[in-house]
């Protein structure tokens, strides 16, 4: 599991969800009341003051190239509570390390919002849609998900923003919901400058954009509407998911962990949900120093009645000839204390990492041994406990829990088949559950 990994909600510079409030709602199937558009490229000049670079328009279609860029008036936004925009482009050319943004709506203050995309031929997981609100960055799916993007084949990008609350969708499929209000500002929106001018960019052709007002409902038909809707609430340097609060009253719970803790949540949202319990999550790993501010405060961010976390699988170069005991603890202990001033009132556990197991002997066979990076996983639960009795933490112990039960391994040295995440989250059910009849 390199630590490049692209996670939903990350705190390191590419703040996942990774989420100071970004959420909009499934919208329901209706048409809208006015399908006129307050700004149509095909239809409307671009301002001079509005271009930099080479900008040509031929037949209603702008290649960007070189950095060039376009803006649209900031007068087509009238309602910037309520509005749709949406840019249709094609990619010229596939450049590595290279970025585009197809939309950037921000002043110097924390406002207004940006949707960008990046390209890396390798890992697919490097390859990232960027979503911006209120100048608060999350990532969420790629251009063409796991393929690569392809050239010359018109992708459309939109932002819907209802009552403040926007939501970004690429080819109509919402990749990020945002429970956070939109700040207006009176600047244009551009097209092809990115935020850093240094960037490399990608060659783009701009076949259209449209800007709707609060009269247009953008409707989804590849968007649906789950029973309990999330969204992202998001600050500087962290980004949570978290479920539309309908019950203020119900407990609430925040889970922090990696890529483990996406399996084990899609059995066990839905089971405290049946509990009457709110669950919060936060997708993030420490690989290095620890944020303390940004953690303290997305900790703090609802009151939490239980937070359980884990730090281990993206640690794994933690070996003890780079990272010494003395450096392992501290960061633990700091990481720890995050939590435990964030959120004073609540009931903290620690998890501890889960194996690291082989590959599968044959496709048709299933894990049978242990991974040749585990010691290191048990040096790090070794030392994580020390910690943890030192800051009166309980423990649960998901590394015996799957230890046990390597033929549910799934085969890449980290991660596990569904029937792992079931046994992950009953564990977590039961603590949560017994922590709650306590505080009772």
């Amino acid at each position: 599991m390199p630590n490049t990994m692209n996670l939903t909600l990350s705190l390191i510079p590419i703040v996942r969800l990774s989420i100071a409030a970004c959420a909009a709602l499934s919208v329901s199937i209706s048409a809208s009341a006015d399908d006129s558009a307050l700004w149509d490229l095909s239809r409307n000049d671009i301002p001079r003051e509005l271009r930099s670079g080479a900008i040509e328009k031929v037949d209603g279609l702008v290649k960007l190239r070189d950095g060039a860029s376009f803006a649209v008036p900031a007068g087509a936004f009238p309602d910037q509570a309520n509005f749709t925009v949406q840019v249709t482009l094609s990619l010229d050319a596939l450049v590595q390390d290279a970025v585009f943004t197809a939309m950037k709506k921000q002043s110097e203050q924390d406002d207004g919002f940006s949707f960008f995309f990046n390209y890396r031929d390798n890992p697919y997981y490097a390859r990232q849609v960027n979503s911006v609100v209120n100048n608060i960055l999350m990532t969420g799916g790629a251009l063409n998900g796991r393929l690569e993007p392809q050239i010359n084949t018109p992708y459309t990008l939109t932002v819907a923003v209802r009552k403040g609350l926007a939501t970004f969708y690429i080819d109509d499929v919402p990749c990020k919901t945002c429970f956070m209000e939109l700040i207006p500002n009176a600047e244009p929106m551009w097209i092809g400058r990115n935020a850093n001018p240094k960037s490399k960019t990608l060659p783009v052709t701009i076949r259209g954009v449209k800007v709707f007002g609060p009269d247009f409902q953008y409707v989804s038909k590849r968007e649906s509407k789950p029973e309990f809707p999330r969204g992202a609430v998001a600050g500087k340097g962290w980004a949570l998911d978290v479920p539309v609060i309908d019950h203020p009253e119900w407990p609430k719970v925040l889970i922090y962990g990696d890529s483990i803790s996406m399996g084990y949540r899609g059995p066990f949202i839905p089971e405290m949900l049946k509990q009457k319990v709110y669950v919060f999550h936060c997708v993030h790993f420490v690989g290095g120093e620890v944020p303390e501010a940004a953690l303290t405060e997305m900790a703090g961010r609802y009151k939490f009645d239980v937070v359980i976390f884990n730090n281990g699988l993206h640690s794994l170069s933690w070996t003890p000839d780079k990272v010494s005991d003395e450096v392992v603890l501290g960061r633990m202990q700091k990481l720890t204390r995050c939590f435990k001033q964030g959120a004073p009132q609540a009931k903290i556990y620690y998890l501890l990492t889960t194996p690291h197991t082989a590959a599968r002997p044959a496709p048709d066979k299933p894990v049978a041994s242990l991974g040749d990076k585990n010691d290191v996983v048990i040096r790090l639960n070794t030392l994580s406990k020390q910690v943890m009795k030192e800051e009166g933490i309980d423990v649960i112990d998901a590394y015996t829990l799957l230890s046990s039960r390597l033929e549910l391994a799934a085969g890449d040295g980290y991660h596990w088949q569904g029937a792992a995440y079931e046994l992950l989250s009953q564990e977590l059910g039961k603590r949560v559950v017994s922590t709650l009849e306590v505080k009772q």
